[in-house]
């Protein structure tokens, strides 16, 4: 008699059967509060796990694509499965000295090596047109950091906050040209960049620089 092996089904994740959001302007996804309906467009007072006070969530719009666990928010996914969250940096007050511990003492004879600088990577270029018409781009200045979002860098794990340059493109007065308007996100430390056209609400990508840093090589 031969044995057959039976695999036991895939245990569902845990945000399955609850809405799903993507913040407003960033690509992270946020999980809705027990009983939220869906919105049918960009919301500010949808509740979240990791912001349950409606008037506190960041602003959201609806999600029907891909979720991976890596795509979610992680105060969500603590919220979500009852995990404490991570304990705050001991503050040190200022004008108080502490004692650095003692250095361990070299039991043997070890030969001393520099550590190179980080490496440097080259300033992701802006997209200097769209649709055969040039853009004008205003400088890279810091990127605001919102509540309750992680501004961390998503591929190389740099814990910004990134830089964001704005885009314009058209005149408002002309028919043949209409304005419109561009913004672009990038990681200071790796240089992953995305451009997007603001259509309405919504964020259309219309380039994206591939950083050549490692993945996480930053966490």
């Amino acid at each position: 008699m031969t044995a057959l092996a039976v695999e036991a089904p895939a245990a569902p994740p845990a945000w399955d059967g609850r809405l799903v959001v993507r913040a407003a302007g960033r690509p992270i996804l946020h999980i809705g509060a027990e009983g939220i309906t869906a919105p049918t467009g960009p919301m500010f007072t949808i509740p979240l796990e990791c912001a349950p006070d409606a008037e506190q969530a960041p602003g959201v719009r609806p999600w029907d694509g891909l979720v991976t666990e890596a795509s979610i928010c992680p105060a969500c996914l603590r919220s979500l499965r009852g995990e404490p969250e991570p304990e705050a940096p001991r503050l040190v007050p200022a004008g108080v000295a502490e004692a650095l511990p003692e250095p361990a003492q070299d039991r043997g004879r070890r030969h001393l090596r520099a550590v190179p600088n980080p490496p440097v990577y080259a300033e992701a270029p802006l997209p200097t047109e769209h649709g055969g018409r040039p853009i004008t781009w205003s400088r890279w200045t810091t990127a605001p950091v919102i509540t309750h979002h992680d501004p961390s860098c998503e591929w190389c794990g740099d814990p910004g906050p990134g830089d964001m340059a704005g885009g314009r493109q058209g005149n408002p007065m002309s028919r043949t040209d209409p304005l419109r308007r561009y913004i672009a996100y990038r990681c200071t430390a790796c240089q992953e960049m995305t451009a997007y056209e603001q259509v309405g609400t919504d964020l259309q990508t219309i380039a994206h620089h591939k950083s050549r840093a490692p993945k996480d090589c930053n966490r």
